[in-house]
């Protein structure tokens, strides 16, 4: 079976694609159970570990609860990780692995299969910003190939908004030939809004399609928002999205209660954890997603909204808190938008329709932008489907409230949202799509010029396009071939200590990372009393690779290859 994996903050979506009928369509563990599955594990008094809905409906005080462990597995801060009830026996890496081995299981079982042919797993998009996140490929990687035992050569991580790239790609030609009865491919430009549980990514790819069932994906421009961080009151909040709301709107509708409104209120209390749960299947109700629009919308688009903040309180739903009933207003839910949602998604729709203006000349918020159908706009992720990201983003981007007639978004838009990414890792995992690959940074090396002077050297450089596993050598310019002559040549490599990374197109403030012991041992054993090429190389999940070739030679076995899958064993990053 070829499987796609969108391992999502707060909810989860396995996926496959049936080379039979070519169609892509999503994994439901259970019979009857939702596609979306919660990102949750429990594990009993007796150890015995429940995921998804069989942990989610458990209840918190018999047993260890464990959310969110997608957003820590980066997270270097012990104190972070420790404070959402994680420890030595149980840590985020840990948890993910029981998350992952019981679905995936299940989704054999489901189809009465016994083998993974390929499996795609999804990351955020804001984990490439820094060296910080990128650990993030690797663990996956090795959980999956090392702990449950998938071939290394059958896993491949992509982004989030590559995965969903590919599937809106795919939908947009089924749409055509259901509604205009003639097959159409889509060539242009994908703006991709993805509000999960725990970040925003905001990605601009592109998308060639060369009508013969195969097509490429370009990630071009991105930003985002989705820290672990702290609150005003202490309190540590994961990610920047779905979560941080509904966490906002809880802990203020108990403050604003007479009952509580002095008490101190804490995340991890069993308490605080069940009204959570209660308060957010509430609010996924499509009976409470009416409740909400029909409303707002009687004071007019988003920026009208404040005006209901001036009325009195009107109930909105209610939870438990303490066994006290907590009420929610309308206007709670709205304050709670503001103070952890609003100023968030503005920015950064901001940043990225700066982008597209500079690199496409087009005005992203003007309809006409879609006219030739090579530039779509499309809502990503479960928290996308909230009433209030609707509104403001439909506000910013000058749609009408029924928006499906824009040509920004016909045939593109589809009630899948949530399934969106784990439909295209299916397809990628299939090999009904293929992906152009772009650098994520530059890396590099410092060396001495012509003159004798010391300057950063990049083998591969930001937003480059590469072939994966190919190497590419520094050269000494930049405008010309790559071939022995014009590369950088090392005498004494052993005397690397440092490597150069930028996270931008701007090569002159690279920063020089110094090398960790572990990585100078693996360098320690590199040949002297020679003349070397080096460069770089990423495989199809963006893992990087150092490579050093004898000077003149063009045949890569008669160098060595060393794979850089671990940033935090690489790099020392506490300056970073």
């Amino acid at each position: 079976m070829n499987i796609g994996i969108d391992l999502g903050s707060t909810y989860s979506g396995f996926a496959r694609y049936d080379k039979d009928s070519k169609l892509v369509e999503p994994i439901a563990l259970k019979e009857g159970e939702p596609f979306s599955i919660p990102s949750v594990v429990y594990v009993d008094s007796k150890g015995k570990v429940y995921t998804g809905y069989g942990a989610k409906n458990k209840k918190v005080r018999t047993g260890r609860f464990f959310e969110y462990f997608k957003m820590l597995l980066n997270e270097k801060d012990e104190s972070v990780i420790a404070s959402r009830g994680y420890d030595d026996n149980y840590t985020p890496r840990k948890i993910t692995k029981m998350y992952l081995e019981n679905n995936l299981k299940a989704s054999l079982k489901a189809y009465n299969d016994s083998k993974i042919e390929k499996l795609c797993i999804c990351v955020p998009e804001i984990w490439n910003d820094e060296l910080n996140t990128l650990d993030g490929r690797s663990i996956l990687i090795d959980i999956l190939t090392k702990e449950i035992d998938i071939p290394i050569g059958h896993v491949q991580v992509v982004t989030e908004p590559e995965a969903a790239s590919a599937f809106f790609a795919f939908n947009y030609e089924k749409e055509t030939e259901r509604v205009e009865a003639k097959h159409k491919t889509f060539n242009g430009y994908l703006l991709l809004i993805d509000y999960g549980g725990g970040t925003l990514d905001i990605s601009l790819t592109e998308v060639k399609s060369s009508g013969q069932g195969s097509m490429e994906i370009c990630c071009r421009e991105g930003c985002g928002a989705g820290e672990n961080h702290i609150d005003s009151e202490g309190n540590r909040i994961v990610g920047n999205a779905g979560v941080s709301y509904i966490l906002g709107v809880v802990y203020s509708a108990i403050k604003e209660s007479e009952e509580f409104r002095d008490s101190a209120i804490d995340f991890l209390d069993p308490d605080f954890i069940e009204a959570t749960r209660e308060f957010e299947s509430t609010l996924k109700s499509s009976e409470s997603m009416d409740l909400i629009e029909d409303y707002f919308t009687q004071f007019g688009s988003y920026s009208d909204f404040g005006e209901a903040l001036n009325q009195k309180a009107e109930d909105f739903g209610e939870f438990t808190y303490k066994d006290e009933v907590i009420s929610v207003s309308f206007q709670c839910l709205f304050r709670a938008y503001k103070q952890n949602i609003e100023t968030v998604l503005a920015a950064q729709v901001r940043e990225i329709n700066k982008r597209i203006q500079e690199n496409l000349k087009k005005n992203p918020c003007s309809p006409s932008s879609g006219n030739n159908d090579d530039f779509k706009i499309a809502l990503v992720g479960g928290f996308g489907g909230c009433f209030f990201v609707k509104a403001q983003l439909y506000e910013i981007y000058n749609m009408d409230a029924n928006a499906k007639n824009d040509p920004r978004v016909k045939h593109i838009s589809t009630n899948k949202k949530e399934l969106a990414i784990s439909l295209g890792a299916a397809l990628i995992a299939a090999d009904r799509v293929r992906l152009q690959k772009t650098a994520k940074y530059s890396i590099g090396l410092y060396a001495s010029d012509a003159s004798g002077r010391f300057k950063p050297y990049y083998g591969i450089k930001y937003h480059q396009i590469v072939v994966p596993n190919k190497p590419y050598f520094m050269l000494r310019d930049d405008s010309k071939r790559d071939e022995p002559g014009n590369r950088v040549v090392y005498a004494n490599l052993t005397g690397i200590k440092q490597f150069m990374i930028e996270f931008s197109g701007n090569l002159d403030s690279g920063r020089p990372m110094s090398l960790t012991p572990v990585m100078l041992d693996k360098l320690k054993d590199l040949p002297e009393m020679h003349f070397w090429n080096c460069g770089f190389s990423v495989d199809d999940s963006d893992v990087v690779s150092f490579h050093i070739l004898p000077s003149g030679s063009e045949d890569i076995s008669n160098g060595k290859t060393i794979r850089l899958d671990n940033y935090s064993k690489m790099f020392n990053l506490s300056a970073w």
